[in-house]
């Protein structure tokens, strides 16, 4: 193990017949492979052995070159595939977790989901080390952290650094208050990327991020001159949508700029009395807004949505040229991540934070995973993309028809056929 960053170790992991995947933590590198492609990684890059025939030299090949330089260790994970082909890209086990370390914020922002408070409770560390060590046992990949407000926690650095020496990349959502020069050193040595929320600019901003834009902006400023990938997540609702075209503004002017993230507004904690969904406007209205953000930012920086948005993306994909199923990830509770709670709690994702599938003090991961509460949370993904869904939508297989607890966000295919 290394101490510098973290581990190079490199995971390959084999999930049944259907293939695998590999996973480079330097970078986040995720490569999914078939059965026969993923067999051929193994031989070659775990084992050493050469190539067994032209079309596997071709495949190494491709593969060296899309991984990082430092190959360093590997580790090979074989895992038994979930007995569920009702759901597309379904993993074996979760690939990221998200773990909210603390219910502490100073902010008590208007619009937060968790309802943090200065009077919040933090994971305990010896929990913390133990959740971490049994998401490396299962494969994980990558681990984003949140809150309330990561920073407040007592081990945050050492939580940083234990996550990198496991092999798994921690992310990091902040707001940046209250700083200091060993934390933002932890974040620029062990995170792939920090995060930072924007739902408006200048006086926009104050409405629901109590720390004020100038401060903010001062945050911006100390995590580039640290050499940290900022990422920004725009949480989009009916009150905010209209301000997508200052943001916009706003973020061309930030550089370097690694990556913009748009959310949906979800009615969860302080937020279920502020503001509204998206689904509340017309369909039209709110895609053209994020249709034009996209066009503007994509040559700029990387763009995602979180997977709420789903039924949105899936007219961007088409009217942007896009290949079909190429940027859509319908909702990745208990299919691909799971969130935790402070107190170990596994959730199909952190803005359900009641919807406990088990708890990690007496549940194995696996255990977890595979058990009835996420296997029942999987059949209401698959029960609202069948009767969500119209037979001659060419997408909601993968898209799954939006969030299966909250209708978020409008659907062109609904608009036009309901």
């Amino acid at each position: 193990m290394r101490s510098d960053g973290g581990t190079r170790e490199i995971l390959f992991r084999r999930e049944g017949e259907r293939g695998g995947f590999i996973f480079h933590p330097a970078d986040a590198t995720f490569i999914h492979l078939d059965g026969q492609g993923f067999a051929a990684a193994v031989d070659t890059l775990h084992l050493g052995k050469p190539p067994a025939d032209e079309a596997s030299q071709a495949l190494i090949d491709s593969l060296r070159a899309e991984l990082p330089p430092d190959r360093g260790l590997t580790r090979l994970l074989e895992l038994a595939a979930v007995p569920d082909e009702t759901l597309s890209h379904l993993f074996a086990m979760p690939t990221l977790m998200d773990f909210q370390i603390t219910e502490r914020c100073p902010s008590n922002c208007p619009q937060c989901y968790a309802a943090s408070g200065p009077a919040g409770r933090h994971a305990a560390w010896d929990d913390a080390r133990h959740a971490f060590a049994a998401m490396r046992e299962a494969g994980v990949c990558q681990v984003a952290i949140g809150g309330g407000e990561p920073l407040t926690h007592p081990q945050f650095p050492e939580m940083l650094a234990l996550i990198r020496d496991l092999g798994m990349v921690p992310n990091v959502t902040t707001t940046g208050i209250g700083m200091t020069r060993l934390q933002r050193t932890a974040l620029a040595r062990h995170c792939g990327a920090v995060a930072l929320s924007l739902e408006g600019v200048g006086e926009r901003f104050a409405l629901r991020r109590r720390q004020g834009f100038a401060a903010f902006q001062e945050t911006v400023a100390a995590l580039l001159e640290a050499g940290i990938n900022l990422v920004f997540q725009i949480t989009l609702s009916a009150g905010n949508i209209d301000d997508l075209p200052d943001i916009a503004d706003y973020l061309t002017t930030v550089s370097p700029l690694y990556g913009v993230i748009f959310l949906a507004h979800k009615p969860v904690g302080r937020a279920t009395g502020y503001d509204a969904p998206l689904s509340t406007l017309p369909f039209a209205a709110v895609y053209r807004h994020v249709a034009a953000a996209m066009e503007r930012l994509h040559p700029l920086t990387r763009v995602g949505f979180d997977c709420c948005l789903t039924p949105l993306v899936a007219a961007l994909e088409a009217d942007l040229g896009f290949a079909p199923d190429t940027i859509l990830e319908g909702c990745s509770g208990a299919r691909g991540s799971l969130g935790l709670t402070p107190g170990l709690d596994v959730v199909p994702c952190t803005f359900l934070p009641h919807e406990s599938l088990g708890n990690l003090r007496t549940h194995s991961l696996h255990d977890i995973w595979h058990g009835p509460a996420a296997q029942a949370f999987r059949k209401r993904l698959s029960d609202r993309e069948r009767y969500n869904c119209g037979t001659d939508c060419r997408v909601s297989h993968v898209c799954l028809g939006g969030c299966p607890i909250w209708d978020l966000v409008g659907c062109r295919w609904r608009e036009a056929h309901c």
